[in-house]
């Protein structure tokens, strides 16, 4: 019975996201920005509903005022902290919690400099930095352990986060993650040659080939969504530049061959997807041979966001991690 209201629970919120759907697209043949500002909200608060996630806002003892995603209930479940990636926001995420709703409890932040977190100039954006207001931030919630996984520059500073508090991380996920930045030709060579960063748009029309880059199997996006989401990137680029020259410099993207990995002994999950045009997929046997408890799964045909791209498989890895490194700990 559990599972035929669970299927009922995900078919009425089909329904609805279908006509909402419909709604939004009548809406955007009228042509009132407005309206497809209010449209673009409620399509994401359907889907973060459906994922079992609330929004709530925050401010930390180190003056960061958070705006975060977290599981409704479920305060009995493994805790879980999720970090984006470079230029990205919590919303990255949603499909995939949506995946395991129920089994976890989610904590999903904007990081500082994105979404609707704390965004200027003047911070420090090193790994270091951010994993030190992570680690504020689940004190705050009152969250003593937790696995956390990171996407792209969140798993560099999974790693660092790992190295700072490796009492509270229970298990790290690195999904296309930064930390070697083993870049791919393609990417390398048209940051060398070019004065722009196809990851830093600065334009809503500019966020088309952000896209580009970042997803190989991108997942249906409305194009309205699209522009009013590049609109808030671009926004947001002077601070988007500033991020980018402190990774530039920051040791903390640069670990291959420090030793530095050697020293975590949390088990790790490696996840990749093969067609990832900005961090190569030879990453993954660095970090198989320098961390000690890592395992890996590479996805064919996915792009630099599995988590985005190919939620329900990059679920399914994960709840197996999980569940095995929690058994373990």
């Amino acid at each position: 019975m559990l599972v035929g209201r669970q299927n009922n629970k995900r078919d009425l919120c089909m329904h609805s996201l279908k006509l909402s759907l419909l709604l939004i697209s009548t809406i955007i043949l009228c042509g009132c920005d407005g309206l497809a500002k209010w449209a673009y909200e409620s399509g994401l608060s359907l889907e973060k509903g459906r994922a079992g996630l609330t929004d709530q806002t925050l401010e930390t003892r180190d003056g960061i005022q958070w705006h975060l995603l977290r599981s409704e209930g479920q305060q009995d479940k493994p805790a879980v902290l999720l970090i984006h990636g470079f230029g990205a926001d919590s919303s990255n995420w949603v499909r995939f919690v949506n995946e395991l709703e129920g089994d976890f409890h989610f904590v999903v932040p904007d990081l500082p400099g994105h979404g609707e977190t704390t965004r200027n100039t003047e911070l420090d954006y090193t790994m270091a930095a951010q994993a030190e207001r992570l680690v504020t931030l689940m004190e705050t919630l009152e969250i003593p352990a937790y696995h956390v996984a990171g996407n792209s520059m969140g798993g560099a500073i999974t790693l660092a986060l790992a190295q700072a508090a490796p009492e509270r991380v229970l298990s790290m996920g690195l999904v296309d993650s930064a930390g070697l930045t083993r870049q791919t030709q393609e990417f390398s060579s048209l940051l060398a040659t070019s004065d722009s960063n196809p990851l830093i748009p600065r334009s809503p029309e500019q966020f088309h080939t952000t896209l580009k880059w970042a997803m190989e199997d991108a997942p249906y996006i409305p194009e309205f969504f699209i522009d009013i989401m590049g609109a808030k990137k671009a926004q947001n680029a002077p601070v988007a530049d500033k991020i980018w020259k402190d990774m530039d410099t920051d040791p903390g993207v640069s670990l291959e061959g420090t030793g530095k990995l050697a020293s975590l002994e949390q088990p790790a999950l490696v996840l990749w997807g093969r067609e990832d045009r900005l961090l190569g997929v030879d990453n993954v046997e660095v970090f198989l041979k320098e961390l000690p408890k890592a395992r890996a799964v590479i996805l064919d045909g996915i792009g630099h966001v599995p988590m985005a791209e190919a939620p329900t498989k990059s679920a399914d890895a994960f709840r197996v991690f999980w569940r095995e490194a929690q058994s373990g700990s």
